[in-house]
């Protein structure tokens, strides 16, 4: 997938906010009318060395929910750990995973944030503007923000509030299990990123698509450091 280079990474906590600002500046909330037909799940695994980022991309069709490529890119860990700045700590491996998908995705699925994020600009906003795909935040914590609490049954969710406005939902994606935090990062809006999330429900606490990603990245982790080599081909 092509990619837009919006910045240089920083190396200042002052020099990633003030990219973030920028940035947060560039989101769009507007529905999209045409359902997806690709879509690409992001995550990622930490090396047992807490230096090393593993991330890993799973492509699936929808609805079927079938897989047509994976991709997977690794590197160093090169700005540290800031609540809320996770985009210029993952965001430069990640990048290059998503770059080597040769098919077209329609949306992007991401493992972390989008605007239920203290500055408005989560990790998938920012991945969304990057490559200008529709994007979806889903994350299994909350960072920010308030929500009443979540029935225990399947299908049950609030709203997640900052300052009164709506940013996301707590979202019981399945019975007496903890909630799934959705937000819209990029190109769509809430009632849109809850219906790709809920319709790639497969019986996880994850939509599938991500499930298969995380899946993916913690395999990708374990062969690589098992073998000892940054050559190693994971199948």
């Amino acid at each position: 997938m092509e990619y837009y280079k919006l910045h240089e990474w920083p190396t200042t906590k002052a020099e990633a906010y003030a990219i973030q600002e920028e940035m947060a500046g560039r989101i769009e909330l507007q529905a999209n009318t045409e359902s997806p037909e690709l879509i690409a799940a992001v995550d990622t695994a930490y090396g047992y060395d807490a230096e090393t980022l593993f991330a890993s991309v799973v492509v699936t069709t929808f609805p079927e929910i079938e897989v047509v490529e994976r991709t997977y890119h690794y590197g160093p860990l090169n700005f540290p750990y800031i609540p809320g700045l996770f985009y210029f700590r993952e965001g430069p491996v990640i990048i290059e995973a998503l770059a080597k998908v040769e098919s077209d995705p329609d949306l992007i699925i991401v493992h972390g944030h989008g605007l239920a994020h203290p500055k408005h600009c989560g990790m998938a906003c920012s991945l969304g503007i990057a490559f200008d795909k529709p994007t979806v935040g889903c994350a299994r914590k909350l960072l920010t923000g308030y929500h009443r609490p979540v029935g225990e049954a399947k299908g049950s969710y609030q709203p997640i509030t900052i300052q009164s406005k709506e940013v996301g939902l707590a979202y019981r994606s399945k019975d007496n299990v903890k909630p799934i935090f959705i937000s819209p990062a990029h190109k769509c809006d809430l009632n849109q990123a809850k219906q790709i999330i809920v319709r790639n429900l497969r019986g996880y606490r994850l939509p599938e698509p991500l499930r298969l990603a995380h899946l993916f990245a913690n395999k990708l982790r374990r062969q690589i450091e098992k073998k000892g080599a940054r050559k190693a081909e994971v199948k």
